[in-house]
């Protein structure tokens, strides 16, 4: 389908989606979309280079047991036909939701974009591209909007945009513009096969009911080009809030009293934040909310009135808390935003404490304990070791470790080389990159060596002590309550 590969190719141009220089890692899923992704940017290349290597990411996240093994040979297959290195992981969803309290789709979308973004480190890469498309902008549009949601939310996807506000790696979306059924009909066409996930139909998911019942009603007896309808609502949405973004950053630093770094605590000019019109005001407090770090996803347009009202307090000294995150204060013509603190005081930060190894090491603070062993490479002990691991536990080179080891919270200042990276990270940025919260930080268990952090808990190793060809020993490290 000659016309999809040049409508393809157009909006890749159009939004600058690649460059000649770039490496770009592809989520493949094995569905429909990932599959004529990786088709279309992989044939694009032949006629018109827009991108130096292309290589393949895939996440089995164990949902649909053995459903979700056949996508990772399906994958693995598609790899080994285009000649397309693979970079793939397995992990385990279902527990991960549970461990964290947070929904399953919750849960599978922050570990697929934490483990894309590791295997972009590992690969070299700064471009990772997946398979939103058209109808899938349309759904998250109308999502939102029976959610709840504000002009941003209603600018839908972004064809481009960085991976987080902090990284270099860029997420790009080269099907956005393109509808389903034209995928299909390229499939189709090419004869290449793709998988299909059971869960996509099941009507539990208000995400499925909108796709599978709410548009086809809305077609069939209101509006046949809804879809269409909502992009273009999407697109001006987009437009609109693109420069209501730009004119608020800018009269932030018009506003902003305090410039010291870090900044712990933000101070803005009353007077001055009064003189921008109120949706401009929320944007501004938004932009302070960003650069202390806590979680925009926590706060409600209630929470955002709620801070706005205090800039009209007649007290000279208003104080108030938002959800645990914030605090705001108001002395006299200045506003104060600031992390709420309760944290270090109603949550038990684990201090410095040993590792016995081989050997058991309780927690006290945190309610935890460590069990360590020492095990040679053989018997295949290692590929069933990683088979079967959980994110609260790690195997590494037993003789690049130097004793003794100790386990505690962060503290100023940490830094790591993370696995597959190629240089020193702040524990601050690392945190900041992998969305953990402001609130959750400082309960991460961190092991030490020589005092500096080689294990994040849950997260991430320090390459330097990675598992390599000549490794014959394993320090094998597991936390658990």
């Amino acid at each position: 389908m000659l016309q999809l590969q040049k409508q393809v190719a157009g909006v890749i141009r159009e939004y600058n989606l690649f460059s000649a220089n770039d490496r770009v890692l592809i989520g493949v899923s094995g569905g429909p979309d990932s599959v004529a992704l990786l088709s279309l940017i992989f044939n694009t290349s032949r006629t018109d280079p827009s991108y130096s290597e292309i290589f393949i990411a895939h996440l089995n996240h164990s949902i649909r047991g053995r459903e979700s093994d056949e996508d990772e040979q399906f994958v693995t297959a598609l790899a080994e036909r285009y000649g397309v290195p693979l970079i793939s992981k397995k992990m385990d969803i279902i527990e991960i939701a549970r461990e964290r309290k947070i929904s399953l789709e919750e849960a599978a979308r922050d570990e697929r974009y934490k483990f894309f973004e590791s295997a972009a480190e590992k690969a070299g890469v700064n471009v990772i591209a997946v398979g939103h498309n058209a109808d899938d902008n349309a759904e998250t549009i109308l999502h939102r909007i029976i959610r709840g949601t504000g002009i941003t939310g209603v600018g839908g996807i972004r064809p481009k945009r960085k991976l987080t506000p902090v990284s270099t790696i860029t997420l790009v979306r080269p099907l956005l513009f393109t509808w389903r059924k034209d995928i299909t009909a390229y499939l189709e066409e090419e004869n290449l096969s793709y998988r299909v996930d059971s869960t996509n139909i099941e009507k539990d998911k208000l995400r499925n009911r909108i796709r599978l019942e709410l548009i086809p009603y809305i077609e069939g007896n209101y509006n046949a080009k809804i879809k269409k309808s909502l992009a273009t609502l999407g697109e001006t949405a987009l437009q609109n809030s693109d420069y209501l973004e730009a004119k608020s950053k800018a009269l932030f630093e018009d506003v902003l009293i305090n410039r010291e770094e870090p900044m712990e605590t933000i101070a803005l000019d009353i007077h001055k934040l009064k003189e921008s019109p109120q949706i401009l005001q929320q944007m501004i407090i938004k932009e302070a909310i960003i650069r202390l770090n806590i979680p925009l996803k926590k706060l409600s347009n209630r929470n955002y009135k709620d801070i706005l009202n205090t800039l009209n307090s007649k007290k000279t000294s208003a104080i108030s808390v938002v959800k645990e995150y914030l605090n705001v204060r108001r002395e006299g013509n200045e506003l104060h935003l600031s992390k709420n603190k309760y944290c270090a005081e109603e949550i038990p930060v684990l201090s410095e404490t040993e590792i016995k190894v081989p050997g058991e090491t309780e927690l006290a603070d945190m309610n935890c304990r460590v069990t360590t062993e020492i095990r040679e490479i053989k018997n295949g002990f290692l590929e069933e070791f990683k088979r079967n691991k959980t994110a609260d536990e790690e195997a590494v080179d037993f003789d690049k470790v130097c004793m003794p080891l100790t386990v505690r919270t962060r503290k100023p200042g940490d830094r790591f080389q993370p696995l597959g990276s190629h240089g020193l990270k702040k524990i601050k940025d690392f945190f900041i990159d992998n969305k953990v919260s402001v609130m959750e930080r400082d309960t991460v268990p961190i092991v030490t060596m020589n005092g500096e952090p080689i294990w994040v808990v849950g997260f991430r190793i320090d390459d330097r002590i990675r598992v390599s060809e000549e490794t014959t020993n394993l320090l094998v490290m597991k936390f658990d309550t």
